[in-house]
């Protein structure tokens, strides 16, 4: 049996699984699949504001979105996933197994996260980012304190699996944080960070692949790694891969 509120606005095409909540002020987008057991619109006690979900989403069982968030299109989250209240999500955000996002704070689109993610309050994400499994971005500097200061994390950086990144730190666009690595100073843009404590070892440039004989640069990411994106994103991708190239030369 599910509870969905007379007051929510549900789409064309939605599909419900069984013991679904919806609460009041939510509205989901058209094509959206929420599997069962999940409950979208949760309230903490606060006073109640609304939930916006896109279109296309694809909540798996066990969810909790709780109120007080706005998310783009294309969501999908793991089961057990947990959205916490005033979170802006854009589109194509994927949370994966497990995963928490603690609310207050801002991530981009087309963002993917492996299990067991959590993303402190405050916390600000760029788009086309990746966070690998069971890495964490902190937000409190002398736990426990109210001194809260979530990460800045740019476009498409990766941060890899089992990896912390600390209160207030920068992680800058295209870099990476390698796995494990406990990242508690700025990292700039396109840089490797690796260890505990970090240390940073130089350009992500120095991470080659060999493909038909030759050496290749790994990163940026996206001048060879397309699968799951629209064919006009990656075009664009490869019209800037094409004029670095140039460049190079």
């Amino acid at each position: 049996m599910n509870v969905i509120s007379e007051e929510a606005k549900i789409g064309k095409n939605v599909k419900f699984g069984n013991f679904v909540t919806v609460g009041a002020g939510v509205s989901i987008g058209d094509g959206s699949i929420i599997e069962s057991y999940s409950y979208i619109g949760y309230s903490n006690g606060r006073e109640r504001s609304e939930l916006t979900i896109g279109k296309r989403a694809h909540v798996r069982s066990h969810t909790i979105i709780y109120q007080g968030s706005t998310i783009g299109d294309d969501l999908v989250t793991g089961h057990h996933a947990i959205i916490r209240e005033n979170s802006q999500i854009g589109d194509a955000f994927q949370a994966g197994t497990g995963t928490v996002v603690m609310g207050e704070l801002t991530i981009g689109s087309y963002v993917k996260t492996g299990s067991n993610v959590e993303i402190g309050q405050g916390s600000i994400v760029g788009s086309f980012v990746w966070i690998f499994l069971n890495s964490t971005l902190i937000n409190d500097r002398r736990p426990p304190s109210s001194e809260i200061a979530g990460p800045i994390v740019e476009d498409y950086a990766v941060i890899g699996a089992h990896a912390v990144v600390y209160p207030g730190v920068r992680v800058g666009a295209d870099s990476l944080v390698g796995s494990g690595c406990f990242l508690s100073q700025d990292l700039p843009p396109e840089q490797i960070a690796v260890g505990n404590p970090s240390k940073n070892i130089g350009p992500t440039s120095k991470i080659k692949y060999e493909e038909d004989g030759q050496k290749k640069n790994v990163y940026p990411w996206r001048f060879r790694f397309h699968k799951g994106y629209p064919k006009e994103l990656v075009d664009t991708w490869l019209e800037e891969a094409d004029k670095v190239k140039i460049l190079d030369i």
